[in-house]
């Protein structure tokens, strides 16, 4: 009788290796509400608040119901969750965290706050910090080169508050 695994001939077949891609995020919630985009124009979404991973931070985004209900919501928080952590790579980034702010049109806007640090070489350890913040329509990585057009502008971003951390320093 032959094991499990086994050719018979002696040899042990090795398991088949399953290729799973890499899990950037945790789905922490989802609701249906409505989203509001003018004041005639409404869209039926599932909002999802994901934490991402490996660096743990909590954000929210809006799902169309139509793709969450057909499975597709995965690859637009995975792009959200990367796009987080490309820039939670920045040694410069120390934090962030999901957030809400209030556009000009009275309108709620998703955004992700990163705070930023600069240590003062004389002073160290002590160092200070700023906030850089981000909407997750900017953190829509899902397309590279808009990706890389993105990235670099909040770039920028965090660059300018770094830099005027480290002028307030006197550095």
């Amino acid at each position: 009788m032959l094991e499990p695994g086994s050719s018979g001939g002696g040899a042990i077949n090795p398991p088949v290796a399953e290729v799973v891609p890499a899990v950037s995020y945790a789905l922490l919630s989802s609701y249906e509400t409505v989203q509001v985009l003018t004041p005639t124009l409404t869209n039926d979404v599932v909002y999802c608040t994901i934490q991402t991973l490996p660096s743990g931070v909590i954000a929210s985004t809006p799902v169309q119901t139509k793709l969450f209900n057909a499975g597709q919501a995965g690859p637009i928080l995975a792009a959200l969750a990367s796009a987080i952590e490309q820039v939670m790579a920045d040694d410069r980034v120390i934090a962030g965290v999901g957030s809400q702010t209030r556009a000009e049109s009275g309108l709620l806007v998703d955004d992700v706050i990163f705070t930023v640090e600069y240590i003062d070489p004389v002073h160290a350890p002590l160092g200070a910090t700023a906030q850089v913040t981000i909407g997750v329509g900017q953190l829509n990585f899902g397309d590279a080169q808009i990706g890389r057009t993105l990235l670099a502008g909040i770039k920028t971003k965090i660059d300018a508050v770094y830099a005027n951390l480290k002028a307030a320093a006197g550095g």
